[in-house]
Parts: structure tokens; C-alpha cells; sequence
């Protein structure tokens, strides 16, 4: 069974049939209850549920960032150690530091995805012990790269905006949201369904822009949540609920507090009726609940905008 990275729910309109009942007279003047179905349209809830990428997934990601990436490259866009190395004889918008540390884990990170493709070719079911172990540590290598690279990098996000590791990136992300989202809602069966139904990537990713021709309303309402929180472990490799509690809660916003009901029993004085008015003190605004990580700000924002 699948691990569970993330749960949350969203609401959806739908057509539900309610058993009602009333109390009609019949042709002898007796009153008679009589119960009968109804169809409405009310707003219930669906639960999303984002798995946790195993071992396999995360490695046919991986393949699937080496295919985007070698199609830029082939299509003439740079990738960022080709950027860094311009700017680094040129000199300009980049330090030298920063430079040679974004050059070398660039360099190193395209040699442990080359690595790792070149492993992921044997069948799984024939490799032995000392191989599985080494995909492991090439696997989790490449998530520290990836970190090493993110911090450097949101110094400098306009410039490598548009590099072909970013689109290998989004690729990526998308991969993952693709493949890991499920859902459920009170009109299907307590088994949780794919979100995005399909054998392959392309066939899900096919699903996706249909959702968004037909203006499907739970993927209007839960993909931009889905990005968010797949773009977030993907960089930082967090898998604290907390953390992705508030990162839906800065897409939602702030909610507006709910009416108190009204009450029909007559109030007792209150003292501050009795005594002098004093001046109203302005109420403090709630603070907004942050991420601890200053990743997440700066790096999806970037990202957004291409995978969304």
C-alpha cells in the first residue's frame, strides 16, 4: 500500500438524491406521511489524497527529466552550466563563488542523472543487491544537488528562468502531480480514484488539458494546491504536514469569520453600556501563517508560472 504524502479537501457541486418525506390527507380527509426522492444540487465534500513517490516513481521521474532536458538541449536552449560558464569569462550578474558552486553542482548533477539512467536500464527484477543500494544513494544524492542548487539559484531566478533544467524541472513536478494525486467524494466508492487516469504520462497529461477546456471543478480547486505542495518536497524533500497545512492555507487565504447566531433571550446589561465610552482600540489583524522555509517562497513562485 501506498504511502500518503498529503491529504486535503476541497468542496464540489453535485446532484444528490435526498428521501424526503411530508404529510399530505388522503380522499377519506386522513392525514398520511409519504416519503419520496428528490434530486438537489449541493456543494460536498472531496477529499485529496497525494501519495508518496516510491523508489520506482522517483526514478522514472528522473527518466523523464533526462528526456525533457536532452529535448532542449537539441532544441538550442541553454542549459545552466552552459549559462553559468558564459557569465563566469564575461563576468557580470553572477559572483565568482556563486558561479563556480552553481557550475560544479550542475556538472554534478547532470553526471548522477546520466548515472542513474544508464542504471535504471536494467530491469529492476535483475538487479542485485549492490546495484539497488547504489540507485538508492545516486537518488539521494541527486535531492541534495537539487537543494544545493535551489539556494543559490533564487539570487539569480529571472536569469535561469528559461534554462532547459527549469522545463526539465516543471516536467518533473508535473510527472509527480500526474501520478500521485487521487480523490474520492460520498458519490463514489469508498476506494480513492486517479485524478488523472491513464498508462502512461501522456495519456494523463491529455486528461489534464481536457479538465482544463471543460473547466472540471475540482481540478479548478485543487490544482494549483497540488503543484504547491508537489514543488515543495520535490525542492526540499519535506514531508511535514504542518508545513503543507500552511501552504494551503496562504492559497486559500484568509477565511471570514463565521456570524454568531442571534440569540432570543434579552441580554443583561453589559458594563460597557454603564460606564463611559471609552475610545475603541483597533484590533490587531491575524497574522498570516508562513512556512518555515524561505524555499518554498522564493523557488515556487518561480515555478508556478510554468507548471500551472
Amino acid at each position: 500500500m501506498a504511502k500518503i504524502l498529503h491529504t486535503f479537501k476541497i468542496k464540489r457541486s453535485a446532484e444528490i438524491e435526498e428521501e424526503k418525506t411530508e404529510t399530505v390527507k388522503n380522499d377519506k380527509g386522513e392525514e398520511t406521511t409519504r416519503r419520496y426522492k428528490e434530486t438537489v444540487t449541493k456543494e460536498i465534500p472531496v477529499e485529496i489524497q497525494i501519495n508518496q513517490a516510491s523508489r520506482r516513481q522517483m526514478q522514472e521521474a528522473d527518466m523523464e527529466f533526462s528526456v525533457e532536458m536532452s529535448k532542449c538541449i537539441r532544441s538550442g536552449i541553454l542549459t545552466k552550466a552552459m549559462l553559468l560558464n558564459k557569465y563566469s569569462d564575461t563576468g557580470g550578474l553572477i559572483s565568482e563563488s556563486d558561479a563556480k558552486t552553481m557550475v560544479d553542482s550542475a556538472d554534478d548533477l547532470r553526471d548522477l542523472q546520466a548515472e542513474l539512467t544508464i542504471l535504471n536500464l536494467k530491469p529492476e527484477a535483475e538487479r542485485n543487491d549492490k546495484e539497488k543500494a547504489q540507485i538508492d544513494s545516486i537518488t539521494s544524492r541527486i535531492l541534495l544537488k537539487r537543494k544545493t542548487l535551489m539556494e543559490k539559484e533564487t539570487s539569480y531566478i529571472t536569469l535561469f528562468n528559461h534554462t532547459a533544467d527549469v522545463k526539465a524541472q516543471n516536467k518533473s513536478i508535473l510527472w509527480y502531480v500526474l501520478n500521485l494525486t487521487y480523490y474520492r467524494d460520498e458519490t463514489m466508492s469508498d476506494k480513492f480514484e486517479p485524478l488523472f487516469p491513464g498508462k502512461n504520462f501522456e495519456q494523463r497529461e491529455a486528461i489534464m488539458f481536457d479538465y482544463e477546456d471543460s473547466e472540471n471543478e475540482i481540478y479548478q480547486k485543487c490544482y494549483s494546491k497540488l503543484a504547491s505542495i508537489v514543488s515543495y518536497w520535490f525542492f526540499t524533500s519535506n514531508v511535514d504536514t504542518e508545513e503543507f497545512n500552511k501552504i494551503i492555507q496562504e492559497i486559500d487565504g484568509p477565511t471570514e469569520p463565521e456570524e454568531p447566531e442571534e440569540s432570543t433571550e434579552p441580554e443583561e446589561p453589559r458594563e460597557s453600556e454603564t460606564a463611559a465610552a471609552e475610545p475603541a482600540k483597533p484590533k490587531s489583524k491575524p497574522k498570516k501563517a508562513k512556512t518555515k522555509s524561505w524555499l518554498f517562497k522564493k523557488s515556487f513562485s518561480w515555478h508556478k508560472k510554468r507548471i500551472l
